[in-house]
């Protein structure tokens, strides 16, 4: 993919940048801090949309160039523009983003080493176009003389990867040993389990005839001894609740004369606080003034009315004066409302009154039930008497057969399981060995696709054209060549990437991303921090790049590295650009024709 022009202003250290590429590299150089990196990230934000500097897309407002309120990157591919604008973070022409798994790594390459080795599998997976779907895993399994009958089982497993196949084989193998165990009752080994044979005990048949005629009469008198338990309990029962109650009625019986007093007591109480309560409702004209006394005079009255009414001067004298103002002291006065303190205490001697009468009724209730009792206790005979210790006697009787009847059918049993286990070896012995084949199919599936199994074959094929891409690397730049091992180690000249030094790793990046980008198609690659190589490595560095964009290998390659002075184009393949301040104001220099 080529990139025709880099146009960037106000990103990070960036002010005002437009690279015009007319050749397939371009050497990017300036001192410290001048903003090449910036540049670098400006091309991977346009492509990628993710930025490096901050985390959220809300944050983008701090890439823009301190002073400036907006910035914005774009790149003119050979197809249209490629750009982001900030602060908003608003991508344009994302439909002309290659859509390849390789794009961050050759962008960036230092991030093939920095990623999981996972990752980097499933990448060179990709870029090769490795087979490594069911059906071919599935052909490789039977190939390798797996059991046709488990591999078809597996198949959708496959589809999570062959982590989880080899996992599901382990599992599959670990319950195939757990039945090769119940069924032997043994601990799964492969040496034990390729010649296990279930032993056949001995069995003697008229034992078993003997223990079960023994058992049955045991059962028969345990039965028995049960039955007579069970009623002698009921009649210990009887005699138990028969003898309480019979106590509880003595208790009440007892109680007769008390109560006959106190009803006597309560009735002669009654009485008189009904005359109280007939008393006070006389007084206070709420009585019913019925009678002789009553009416004689109500007439003593109407005469006395009548008198005054028709104007008589008459002199009250005598009995007749006395006997109405005794009868209005006691019942109050004829046609009265009533006497205030009568109404008073009346409520409270009428609840008197009803209590006592209620005490009355629970006397003659508890005398009706003490009188109840006493002629029951005359009526009733007297239960069987039994004792604790004939009922303790009977217990310990069928507590001993119970103990006698679990003894011999343990023996019933055991001469049983004798004649099970004989009857069933065989039977065991044949699961036994189907189990442990069952083990060895799975454990052999898993082994499998384990690493160094079918992945390890894959992953060789895939790293095979990739390894032999850096090693033609290796030779352009006169490099020890680096290569990716099956566990997706990466080494350079046999040492791990983790042990070289910067400048090592760096050619190891360079290389890798070269290879990337070849093998991928996108045919473009970035490269930061050139001036970590000395100058002899420079030079190889620079005579690499050189032949991979004369050849056409690649199309776009962004060199980028702090320099002392603007250098002068290696050859006609190279673009130099100094970047000073955030700016591109000086001529590009070319190379002499």
């Amino acid at each position: 993919m080529r990139i025709n022009r880099i146009t960037i202003e106000n990103f990070q250290g960036v002010r005002a940048v437009d690279l015009e590429l007319g050749t397939p590299v371009a050497l990017i150089a300036g001192s410290n801090g001048a903003g090449k990196s910036s540049i670098a990230e400006a091309v991977r934000l346009a492509f990628l949309g993710a930025p490096e500097r901050v985390g959220l897309k809300k944050e983008f407002g701090a890439l823009v160039t301190e002073g400036a309120k907006v910035g914005a990157v774009a790149l003119d591919l050979d197809g249209g523009t490629v750009g982001i604008s900030l602060p908003k973070g608003t991508q344009s022409g994302e439909a002309l983003v290659p859509q390849s798994p390789a794009l961050p790594y050759v962008l960036a390459p230092e991030r093939f080493a920095a990623a999981k080795p996972d990752e980097r599998r499933t990448l060179l997976f990709a870029l090769t176009g490795t087979n490594v779907k069911a059906d071919e895993i599935e052909r490789r399994l039977l190939a390798r003389g797996c059991d046709p009958l488990l591999v078809p089982g597996i198949k959708p497993i496959l589809r999570s990867g062959f982590a989880a196949g080899a996992e599901y084989a382990k599992q599959q193998a670990t319950e195939a040993k757990g039945a090769w165990k119940a069924a032997t009752g043994e601990q799964w080994g492969s040496q034990k389990a390729e010649v296990w044979a279930a032993d056949v005990p001995p069995f003697d048949q008229a034992a078993l005839v003997g223990e079960r005629a023994a058992l049955a009469g045991v059962d028969a008198k345990l039965e028995q001894n049960t039955k007579a338990l069970g009623a002698l309990e009921q009649k210990a029962a009887t005699y138990a609740a028969a003898r309480d109650q019979v106590a509880a009625r003595q208790a009440q019986a007892a109680k007769l004369p008390a109560l006959r007093d106190k009803l006597h007591f309560d009735q002669e109480e009654h009485g008189k606080l009904t005359a109280r309560v007939n008393e006070l409702e006389a007084k206070a004209g709420t009585g019913p003034r019925v009678g002789l006394v009553h009416a004689l005079a109500e007439c003593l009255g109407e005469a006395f009315d009548t008198l005054a009414h028709d104007h008589f001067s008459v002199t009250l004298h005598g009995k007749s004066l006395v006997a109405l103002t005794q009868y209005e002291h006691q019942f109050g006065k004829i046609g009265a409302i009533g006497d205030a303190e009568a109404s008073a205490a009346l409520p409270k001697a009428i609840g008197a009154r009803d209590m006592m009468a209620r005490s009355v009724e629970n006397d003659r209730r508890d005398i009706a039930a003490a009188e109840a009792a006493a002629a029951q206790l005359q009526d009733e005979g007297a239960p069987e008497v039994i004792q604790p210790a004939d009922v303790e006697a009977a217990r310990a009787k069928v507590t001993a057969l119970r103990a006698e009847r679990k003894a011999v059918d343990d023996r019933v049993q055991a001469v049983m399981n004798a004649k099970q286990a004989a009857a069933s070896a065989a039977e065991r012995t044949a699961n036994a060995t189907r189990y442990h084949g069952n083990v060895l199919a799975w454990l052999a599936i898993s082994d499998a696709l384990s690493p160094d199994g079918i992945p390890g074959e894959i992953l060789a094929e895939a790293l095979q054209p990739f390894n032999a891409k850096l090693a033609e690397l290796a030779e352009l730049a006169g490099w020890l060549a680096p290569a990716v091992s099956g566990d997706m180690t990466i080494t350079w000249g046999g040492r791990p990437y983790r042990l070289l030094s910067e400048s090592e790793r760096w050619r190891v990046d360079a290389m890798v991303g070269a290879a990337l980008a070849e093998i991928s198609g996108l045919r473009m690659l970035i490269l930061d921090r050139f001036d970590c190589l000395d100058l002899p490595g420079r030079g190889d560095a620079l005579g690499m790049l050189d032949a991979l964009g004369a050849d056409g290998h690649l199309d776009t390659i962004l060199v980028l590295g702090t320099l002392k002075a603007a250098p002068a184009a290696p050859s006609d393949a190279f673009t130099t650009f100094w970047i000073d301040n955030g700016t591109t104001e000086q001529p590009k220099l070319r190379a002499a024709a």
